[in-house]
């Protein structure tokens, strides 16, 4: 038992630097000298970044999605500033969204009351490494970038102040530190893919356990469909854990093929009863193969992946159906 919970934990901990190494910010820094760029405005006319900062001291590039609802947010504040400093500053706001055409953002300029230039990304930013929506860059004077955040800015105030630093006269071209805005979704995203990584060492734990104890061997667990079709063979009939992975295939292949229509609605729905009633009884089947009631049952069914690992780790022992 202490063995399995060591490496459960050492699995846990490659999953958390895994996800540390995923929210490193690659791309350009600041400090860095701006590569020149251009992009198509959305009334039709061009904006090159070497124009622009030859009128203005600070140019502020912002990278948004229609969709995107912070980026929405922080819009107002960027446009009231703009309104007080358009003598020597500029936002020009671009969608990084492929989907996101003209005709969508000069509408969403309309609707949101905005002046400053908008329209697309395109190709133009690709050595950003823009990883999400919004993305701010202020490029000062000398064409260099003095600020990169991402993520929104959420805090009344605070985007007046950067635009402030860099219109200020004591402004010498130290570039501020990169920010990444603690926003929900991220640690909403993170906590749930640390939770599913989890959840999938568990479940692997578990059924290894569960397969030694009753005589199979314990290796199937790390491969998905032997493991399904073993769990089946311990509680039932091997081949209905193989018409449970059809259903959930078929699932899959009715949306591919089908589309959304009536017919594949009611063939997903009708497949999704089917897995899910198969699922229920192998659940209780397997909950009695290993002396346990109902309760057992029931958590199977709820927490498949927990209530396996602790059923296999724990002191059930496996009775044989003659």
């Amino acid at each position: 038992m202490k063995k399995i919970i060591s490496v459960l934990l050492a699995l846990l901990l490659l999953a958390g630097l895994s996800c540390t190494a995923f929210a490193a910010q690659d791309g350009i820094q600041p400090g860095d000298a701006m590569p020149d760029f251009t992009v198509a405005l959305c009334d039709g006319t061009d904006a090159t970044l070497s124009e622009l900062l030859k009128d203005h001291d600070l140019v502020v590039l912002n990278v948004f999605a229609t969709w995107c609802g912070p980026c929405k947010v922080e819009f107002p504040e960027m446009e009231k500033t703009y309104q007080a400093h358009r003598d020597r500053m500029v936002i020009l706001s671009v969608s990084g969204d492929p989907n996101d055409t003209a005709a969508m953002i000069a509408a969403y300029k309309e609707e949101n009351g905005l002046s400053f230039p908008m329209g697309m990304a395109g190709d133009a930013l690709d050595f950003l490494d823009v990883t999400a929506f919004p993305t701010t860059v202020f490029i000062d004077r000398d064409g260099k970038v003095g600020f990169y955040k991402v993520g929104s800015f959420v805090q009344e105030g605070d985007f007046e102040a950067k635009v402030n630093t860099f219109l200020s006269p004591d402004y010498d071209g130290t570039p501020l530190a990169s920010e990444v805005a603690s926003g929900t979704l991220p640690i909403i995203l993170l906590v749930g893919a640390a939770l599913a990584v989890i959840a999938v060492i568990l479940l692997v734990i578990g059924r290894w356990c569960l397969f030694r104890k009753a005589g199979k061997p314990g290796w199937h667990s790390i491969i998905p469909i032997l493991s399904m079709y073993q769990e089946y063979a311990i509680s039932w009939k091997g081949w209905v854990g193989l018409l449970s992975l059809l259903c959930g295939a078929g699932i899959s292949a009715s949306y591919k093929f089908l589309g959304q229509t009536n017919a594949s609605a009611l063939l997903m729905l009708a497949l999704g009863l089917v897995s899910f009633v198969l699922h229920v009884i192998e659940s209780f089947r397997l909950a009695k193969a290993f002396g346990k009631g109902g309760g057992t049952g029931i958590l199977l069914v709820l927490l498949r992946n927990i209530s396996r690992f602790f059923l296999g780790v724990g002191k059930a022992k496996y009775v044989r159906e003659d």
